[in-house]
């Protein structure tokens, strides 16, 4: 098994796995709609991080956090982020110079006052002895710093202690960071207590008026929060840890996971339970159960506490993925977190619930919609949350036209959500934000209920691009999304990243290619794709132009030909299935026509020999009979990836039928229409060897090919032709350049 697949096996063990369909973690399809749309039957993808900006909402600290120029990277958690010395350093020159100026300290020789300010900090990160220094709370605080970098826990205290009995205005700039670093040393010599109240008196000192230039007052709140939780100490720690998060100290983010008990263990930080794999497998059963028991009282104690109770729930919610990732090698069947938190939250007969809605969506995700139901009632709540959830509720129960205008109301409470609509994160990079998964939803009813132009609108203005294109390509009728495209309001370039209203025009430039509608489609297209258009047009009309040669006619042909093949993508490639113009062809897309119209999609999963495993299920989101009929005529012919290929063929094989029979001339086109297509449809291959066979075996292509019983990459007389006209022309052009962001490079001739 590989890595990745052990990965998952233990992803297993946490989570909840009972009967739900749910989308969290980021893994999954690229495709919102992909897999039957059973995204719209599952829970949205909860973060985190995103979870805890939600409930940091509600704390209003009126300090201020001063972010540090350098960052030093942390090395362990006992090391949270601080004030780089650069910062540091930087504050007390400034501070010193301050103090100077207002008279609050009056060295004889302020020269040589400051020099030794200069030199102090030099020494202080050192183990050298610092120099003698103006006595002042400067030189006081010098000494603690030197103390506390060398360890002396004792000297350092000694010194801050003595620097707080000056009398207040010999102290004003150094005391709130000598009562902060005496929070620390606290924390350093185990006294978690002594930490908490030196922290406090941080506040109080700078809210007094001394001054704190580096913000700690604000960092306070984190370190008080880790000698609350060093004390065990959890729903003290929490008001701390997210009061931290709402002054902008992402770190925060981290310390909170420490509070859940039956969270999985972090290297570097405070755990419950085993901290490896390895610890856990030399557990006795009696260890096991004891353990367990402590992580239940654990769980009992969160549930008493309103804050606790919320973080346990949404942590939970994050980390709830598909039942799918259950390792088969897995001897014990994993831990039901969904089931055993709700029934300790039941267990203690509280008589309101914060955020029910929240509880609703662990019930919903464990497949237990009556429970889910019951929590939505007593949520009371029109959060965007709980406004979602009765959505889902509401199609489970069939009730669709309700569910689409409740998911309607839910996409524009998610607009006023900032901590929802926000991808800025340190430790999670969601595949789908909050807002898109709802627009996703809400398309997937919109599309379900066959109000297609509204399903496309709700998914390209919700940037599920995918989904978008499939809606425009394969459900709207031509003149129904040229009329949407057009209306589109005028907007300004994005400086950064795409141009989604440039991306529908060219989407359906290409399919208007497709339908030979060559006039309208030419505004459309990315340049300079309109001047390649010109050319493809000219040489099928020559080809058709029975005033010219065979021989010349013929030529026509296989230049149109050419330029299907090697500039087919950007002319008329499907932006989704079967082409993937979205993903320059490197990727195969999923086929949601096919899905829909079929009514089924298919799993793969791999045994533990590695043996593929392939498995129908009715799709979730069925399609309208008006839906199947518009995907049926709306087909692209033919319906193979890549299928400009078989175009290119066809058209070449137009030119080969006004070529002589055994002239190497034909020899060279029927072959390169035979490379373009054998790997495409062999079938389409072998009716054009059939070709080679009857009507070239005199030439020298015509016997290679025989040789090999195939086509072989072989450049005749005119695919040299071709290929340098066409490199030619593309220089020219310089496509590649033009629309870098919209479009794929051109394939080289081979």
């Amino acid at each position: 098994m590989s890595r990745f697949a052990k990965w998952l096996a233990r992803v297993g063990a946490t989570l909840c796995f009972t009967g739900g369909l749910h989308a969290t973690g980021y893994y999954g399809p690229d495709v919102y709609l992909d897999d039957g749309g059973k995204n719209v039957d599952g829970s949205p993808e909860f973060y985190w991080s995103l979870e805890l900006r939600r409930l940091a909402q509600g704390f209003h600290p009126t300090e201020k956090m001063v972010t540090p120029q350098e960052m030093p990277v942390p090395t362990s958690d006992e090391e949270t982020p601080d004030n780089g010395p650069k910062d540091t350093e930087a504050a007390d020159l400034k501070d010193f110079e301050a103090a100077l100026k207002e008279g609050r300290i009056k060295p004889p020789d302020p020269a040589k006052a400051r020099q030794q300010q200069i030199d102090a900090r030099g020494l202080v990160a050192g183990s050298s002895p610092l120099l003698p220094e103006f006595d002042s709370e400067f030189s006081n605080y010098h000494r603690g710093a030197w103390a506390y970098r060398n360890k002396q826990w004792d000297e350092a205290r000694k010194e801050w202690e003595n620097l707080l009995k000056r009398p207040e205005q010999d102290r004003h700039y150094r005391t709130v960071w000598a009562a902060f670093m005496l929070g620390k040393v606290a924390l350093k010599t185990n006294d978690y207590q002594g930490a908490t109240q030196w922290f406090e008196r941080t506040r109080e000192l700078a809210k007094a008026g001394f001054a704190d230039s580096l913000g700690l007052a604000a960092d306070s709140y984190g370190w008080q929060g880790r000698s609350e939780w060093k004390q065990d100490h959890p729903e003290k720690a929490a008001p701390l840890f997210l009061t931290q998060l709402a002054l902008g100290e992402e770190s925060a983010v981290v310390s909170l996971k420490a509070l859940i008990p039956d969270r999985d263990p972090v290297e570097g930080m405070l755990n419950y339970g085993p901290r490896s794999e390895e610890e856990a497998s030399n557990w006795t059963d009696e260890h096991k159960r004891e353990e367990e028991q402590k992580e239940i009282a654990k769980l009992g104690t969160a549930a008493k506490d309103p804050l606790l109770r919320r973080l346990v729930t949404v942590h939970i919610l994050a980390t709830a993925s598909t039942p799918d990732l259950e390792s088969s090698e897995q001897t014990n069947a994993p831990v039901n977190r969904c089931a055993r938190w709700l029934d300790m939250i039941k267990a203690e007969n509280l008589a309101g619930v914060e955020d029910a809605e929240y509880l609703g969506w662990i019930a919903y995700n464990n497949g237990d919609y009556k429970s889910a139901a019951h929590w939505l009632e007593l949520s009371k709540s029109d959060s965007a949350a709980a406004l979602w959830l009765k959505a889902k509720l509401q199609r489970r129960a069939g009730k669709l036209v309700d569910a689409t205008n409740t998911m309607a109301q839910a996409v524009e409470s998610l607009k006023n959500s900032p901590y929802y609509n926000n991808k800025s994160d340190l430790s999670e990079a969601p595949h789908w934000g909050f807002a898109q998964s709802a627009s996703g939803d809400l398309g997937g009813l919109r599309l379900a209920r066959a109000d297609f132009i509204q399903a496309l609108d709700v998914l390209f203005k919700g940037k599920l691009w995918e989904d978008a294109a499939f809606v425009a390509e394969r459900v709207l009728t031509t003149n129904e999304l040229k009329q949407y495209v057009d209306a589109l309001a005028p907007a300004e370039k994005p400086k950064e990243g795409e141009d989604y209203n440039e991306k529908l025009r060219y989407l359906l430039g290409r399919r208007l290619v497709r339908e030979d509608r060559y006039a309208e489609a030419k505004p459309y297209l990315s340049l300079p794709y309109d001047k390649v258009l010109d050319k493809y047009v000219k040489a099928l009309r020559d080809g058709t132009n029975e005033k010219l040669s065979k021989t010349e006619r013929a030529h026509a042909w296989f230049t149109a030909a050419w330029l299907a093949r090697y500039d087919g993508m950007q002319l008329m490639g499907t932006e989704t299935s079967p082409d993937s113009f979205a993903y320059g062809g490197d990727f195969e897309m999923p086929d949601l026509a096919k899905q829909r119209r079929t009514g089924v999609y298919q799993t793969v999963s791999y045994d533990k020999q590695g043996n593929e495993r392939k498995k129908n299920l009715p799709v979730a989101l069925k399609a309208s009979p008006k839906e199947i009929q518009r995907l049926n005529a709306n087909k692209i012919e033919p319906d193979i990836r890549f299928h400009y290929r078989l175009i290119a063929g066809a058209l070449a094989m137009k030119a080969a039928a006004l070529l002589p029979d055994n002239s190497e001339e034909l020899a060279d086109v029927v072959n390169q229409a035979g490379v373009w297509v054998k790997d495409r449809d062999e079938k389409t291959g072998n009716r054009y060897y059939q070709m080679i066979d009857h009507r070239c075996a005199k030439t020298k292509i015509g016997r290679t090919d025989m040789a090999k019983h195939w086509f072989v990459d072989l450049e005749g007389p005119w695919s040299k032709a071709e290929r340098e006209t066409y490199e030619a022309f593309h220089k020219e052009l310089q496509p590649e350049q033009a629309a870098p962001t919209l479009t794929p490079t051109p394939t080289p001739p081979q």
